[in-house]
């Protein structure tokens, strides 16, 4: 027997969803109540183009195609030593595993 399908938890929202949860449109992300944006240089958008370039767009974890500027060590140290380009799935594992850890 097929399971029925997940739908959003909102009330009155019908949207599927992949698991138990939320729709996209009423999720509001792990970084809505982040201020994290607001801290990155004014440059950050021609320094992240940099550094993905710099780094030949290759995560630095799994030599995958990185799309993404990783912060290596944690804070608002913006300067190229501490930033390397990774993939989506790397860095989600990274902030998912700092968060865990509460660091």
């Amino acid at each position: 027997m097929p399971r029925a399908k997940q739908v959003c938890s909102t009330a009155g929202c019908v949207r599927p969803v992949k698991a138990r949860g939320k729709c996209p449109n009423h999720d509001p992300g792990p970084w809505a109540t982040s201020n994290r944006r607001s801290r990155l240089p004014s440059n950050w958008s021609s320094l992240r183009l940099t550094i993905l370039r710099r780094d030949r767009f290759t995560c630095y974890v799994c030599g995958g195609e990185a799309s993404e500027v990783d912060h290596v060590q944690r804070g608002d140290d913006h300067s190229p030593a501490n930033l390397r380009a990774i993939c989506p799935e790397c860095h989600q594992r990274k902030t998912l595993a700092e968060r865990q850890y509460g660091q």
